[in-house]
This record gives C-alpha cells, sequence and structure tokens, in this order.
C-alpha cells in the first residue's frame, strides 16, 4: 500500500507513537494548542524536557539545540533510520494503532496545595485497573485518564468551619471529579456515590467555591474552535466518547455547565458567561448546546443561548429524545442530533417559547 509523507504524518497519533516507543513526555498548552513535551532531544542528547512538539500536527522544536521537527523527522532521528525505513515503520504503527480519530490530549492541570482531596488514587490505576463502576457507564481507563478521575475508598475533606474547628467531611466509595478552571488550576471536586445506596448521590466540599461559576472541562476548550455544552460531569464524559468515534468532530470540545443554566452577571465576570468570554478571545466560534430533552431543559437552554449568542459567538441547540440526556442515548445518537443542531436566533427563540418541541411529544406519547 502507498502513502506519501503528508497521508502518513497526519494519521499517525504522536501520543500513541510516543507511549508505544516508551519516550517520556508531559501534556502542556501552548499557542497554538495542545502540546507534548518530549523529555530527550534525539539530535542533542539534552534531557530536560526541552522538545515541544505541537499534538495534532507534530511541527516543534528543542529550544536547546534549536533542531526543528515534524512527526516524521523526529521519528526519523530518534530510531536513526533511512526514509524509506520511516514510512515502513509508520505504516507499521498505523496498523497497530488501527484508523481511528487520533485521541485529544488533555490539558496540562495544576493541583493547588491548598486544595488537598481526600485519600484516593487516581484513575486508571498504575497497573491499568479501572473502577467496574466506570466501565459499566462506558468509562473506559483512558476516558478516567483524560478527566482526571479518582477513587476514593476511604477518605475525607478537611476543613475549618465557622469556630475554627477543623471537621473532617466523609468521601468514602466514591469517584472523585475534580473541576479545573479555564487554565488548569484545581478550584473545586465533586464525588459521586458508586454504592447506590448513599441519600447523596452526589457530595461537594464544604468551603470551597460552588461549581456554577465554571465550565467543567473548559481546561481543554481554551484555543477550541467547537464546544458543546452538557450538564453533569458524567454527561461532558458521555460527549467526548461520542465524539471522538467521528474524526469529524475530534475538535468538538465537550464542556458543562453543572446544570440547566449559565452563570452570568458578576461584576469582575467570575462566572460562566464570563468563561465563555475568555474563550471567545481565545478562538471560540461556535457553541452546541446539548442539555437534557425536556421542555424546562430546552426553554433554560434559549436563556443560555442568548447570554453567548450577545458576546459573538454562533449557538446552535441540540433536540436530544425526550427525557434523556447525553449518558442514557447511544453515542450514535449523541453525534445525529449534534449534526441536526438548529443555529439559534431570535425568531427560533420565539417559535420554540410559543410551540416546544418536547411539550407536542409529550402530548403525543397520552
Amino acid at each position: 500500500m502507498r502513502h506519501n509523507a503528508q497521508e502518513l504524518s497526519d494519521a499517525l497519533d504522536l501520543e500513541f507513537w510516543c507511549e508505544r516507543e516508551g519516550i517520556e513526555f508531559k501534556p502542556t498548552r501552548g499557542s497554538s494548542g495542545p502540546q507534548l513535551n518530549l523529555r530527550e532531544c534525539p539530535v542533542c542528547g539534552d534531557r530536560r524536557y526541552r522538545v515541544y512538539m505541537n499534538a495534532e500536527t507534530g511541527a516543534g522544536n528543542c529550544f536547546v539545540c534549536n533542531e526543528t521537527f515534524s512527526k516524521l523527522k523526529f521519528i526519523k532521528a530518534y530510531l536513526g533510520l533511512e526514509w524509506r525505513e520511516v514510512f515502513k515503520h509508520v505504516q507499521e504503527v498505523l496498523l497497530e494503532q488501527g484508523w481511528r480519530p487520533k485521541r485529544t490530549i488533555t490539558a496540562a492541570v495544576e493541583m493547588k496545595e491548598e486544595i488537598v482531596l481526600p485519600l484516593s488514587v487516581p484513575l486508571p490505576t498504575e497497573d491499568g485497573q479501572n473502577l467496574v463502576y466506570l466501565e459499566r457507564r462506558g468509562i473506559d481507563g483512558e476516558l478516567a485518564r483524560y478527566f482526571h478521575l479518582r477513587f476514593c475508598r476511604e477518605g475525607w475533606w478537611r476543613y475549618r468551619n465557622d469556630v475554627g474547628s477543623t471537621v473532617a467531611q466523609p468521601f468514602d466509595n466514591r469517584v472523585i471529579i475534580p473541576v479545573f478552571d479555564l487554565d488548569g488550576t484545581l478550584v473545586t471536586f465533586q464525588g459521586r456515590d458508586i454504592t447506590g445506596t448513599s441519600d447523596r448521590k452526589y457530595l461537594f466540599p464544604a468551603t470551597l467555591p460552588g461549581t456554577g461559576r465554571f465550565l467543567y472541562n473548559g481546561q481543554n476548550a481554551v484555543k477550541a474552535r467547537r464546544v458543546v455544552m452538557g450538564e453533569g460531569a458524567f454527561d461532558v464524559i458521555a460527549l467526548k466518547k461520542a465524539l471522538d468515534e467521528d474524526v469529524n468532530l475530534r475538535d468538538v470540545v465537550p464542556v458543562g455547565s453543572f446544570g440547566k443554566h449559565l452563570s452570568y452577571g458578576t461584576s469582575d465576570g467570575n462566572d460562566q458567561l464570563g468563561r465563555f468570554l475568555q474563550l471567545r478571545r481565545d478562538g471560540l466560534e461556535e457553541v452546541t448546546i446539548m442539555w437534557d430533552g425536556e421542555e424546562k431543559a430546552l426553554l433554560s437552554a434559549l436563556d443560555a443561548a442568548s447570554l453567548i449568542h450577545r458576546i459573538g459567538v454562533k449557538v446552535r441547540i441540540a433536540l436530544l429524545p425526550p427525557g434523556k440526556d447525553p449518558n442514557e442515548v447511544d453515542g450514535s445518537v449523541v453525534r445525529q442530533v449534534f449534526y441536526e443542531a438548529k443555529t439559534f436566533s431570535m425568531p427560533l427563540s420565539m417559535r420554540w417559547r410559543l410551540s416546544n418541541p418536547y411539550a407536542k411529544r409529550a402530548k403525543s406519547r397520552r
């Protein structure tokens, strides 16, 4: 099978290749989007993580010897191959990789010293194990790693109450869901019960900011052109999984609003609309809202769409099947309603407010 160099380069998942060859790297964010920060330069041999390569295109350079790289040029230098051998090697890697959308590199994050998460282990574990609870929900180890999920078997969130006493809030048997701000710093977290016996499905840490001012997974939306907005964390994870299965949608970043609302109006812009404004300054052009398939949720989506539309961002609204959210339908349904989403406009808003599509469907089922 013949391929030209550009086709081979475009198809190769750089992260997959680095992991295959045992090359140490760190995910970082650059001016042109997600990058891989590689430990060793194959030209000068420096091992201080001074090589940066774009995670998508592979374009990069070493900041020690100033050598520039592409994916294929780096492979040639690292493996010491002739060009003919490089092409053969990449074709072999592509067979292992499979012709699938390249994985999105998660942005580098920072755990604040003042926020000490309950005792927990990152997922998947070092030996590749994942929670059965997550696997049953279709969340494999790769997705768990992308969203920095953790498991707390027995642990506490410790804080000081109003009288200065230390209080321990238990997070036993919960998936810890970290929440990061746009700059990748940890701002709060949630704990999702996995036993099904707790009267509190989600637990939130006392004294930390509420999630309503942040966008879940917003750190990965910086410099993205398109995003799709779900509600809760598991909706966002379901969106990520569904979108990754379509090569044409791999640039769409899922974010979460933590409910059927969009916060706005603070004097300093420390709210969700303010964060969308920051994303617009970084290149955001389009937001698709995919909240629950309910009459009230659609009305709330129209309100949110109006706010986002006012800051100069195109907004689309996707209609899920009645009574369903992204976490309750097959990925093919998510992709279908994404493609069929309607562009927000005032006439559309008026029409749907007067004749809500979900109200019609509810009547037809009676």
